[in-house]
């Protein structure tokens, strides 16, 4: 693998900036791209190079626009893109067209990212892992009557999720069945705002529950580690506010199963 001379970043604000600053000390050149609405934006001056991205006023639908961030990548002669988090983070095409560009994807090869980067295909993977995953309708909702019926079967409450991304964006939780076709339009919304994929899918909502992840470090050659576990449990629209490492309420039993089902 080459080594990395110029890095694109191709996100916003906070997530860019610490990739930048990593990038900087590392002695690579940096490049950021912002839109119209980020002109006065911190990230967009902390990069050696930057760009503007989008010629209308939309503040965030440029930076889910794959071929012009190429096209920046390439103008400007990055070798790297660092994706950050959201938006094409978890794009398998942006994956595959990097590679297909010459252009390194700072994150898993594409062909991972298509069993993982989405959330149906990646729990069908977990289930043939022999990882247990709560209850869900296994395939992507195409109509409000199609998720009203897997709604049903699952059992209220239940939460559409958006497939191809995170951090909260196209969840609703839904209790009552009154309440799906609202939360079944805003979720699909939101998801292909976010992510440029309005794809969701549900699952039986579980109460007040632990949220417990498993760091994983991995490299080309096939090296893989946990770096352990960190309670995300204290969270606010689905999105963490605080997360605490080592876990302090949960049994080392209980930890060294999730570590097996991560590795």
């Amino acid at each position: 693998m080459k080594n990395i001379k110029k890095l694109l970043v191709a996100n916003r604000g906070e997530i860019a900036i610490r990739a930048l600053r990593a990038a900087s000390e590392l002695g690579i050149k940096t490049i950021a791209i912002f839109t119209l609405e980020d002109k006065y934006s911190l990230h967009r001056y902390k990069a050696d190079e930057a760009y503007q991205i989008g010629e209308d006023d939309n503040p965030l639908k440029p930076y889910l626009d794959i071929e012009e961030i190429l096209r920046t990548a390439k103008e400007a002669g990055a070798d790297a893109i660092h994706p950050g988090y959201g938006f094409l983070s978890e794009n398998v095409q942006f994956a595959k067209r990097c590679e297909e560009e010459g252009i390194i994807f700072v994150g898993p090869n594409y062909k991972v990212m298509q069993q993982l980067g989405d959330k149906i295909t990646s729990k069908k993977v977990a289930v043939e892992c022999g990882v247990p995953v709560i209850e869900d309708n296994k395939q992507a909702l195409t109509n409000v009557d199609i998720a009203l019926t897997e709604a049903k079967l699952i059992g209220f409450p239940v939460i559409f999720k958006a497939s191809a991304g995170g951090g909260g964006r196209g969840m609703r939780v839904i209790r009552k069945e009154e309440d799906l076709e609202k939360a079944f339009i805003e979720a699909r919304r939101e998801a292909g705002n976010a992510f440029g994929d309005d794809t969701i899918f549900i699952e039986k909502f579980i109460e007040n529950p632990k949220h417990i992840e498993v760091q994983l470090l991995g490299d080309r050659e096939g090296n893989l580690v946990h770096l352990y576990e960190r309670d995300c449990s204290v969270q606010r629209r689905f999105q963490k506010d605080v997360e605490v490492a080592p876990a302090p309420s949960l049994a080392q039993e209980t930890k060294d199963i999730l570590y097996e089902y991560a590795l």
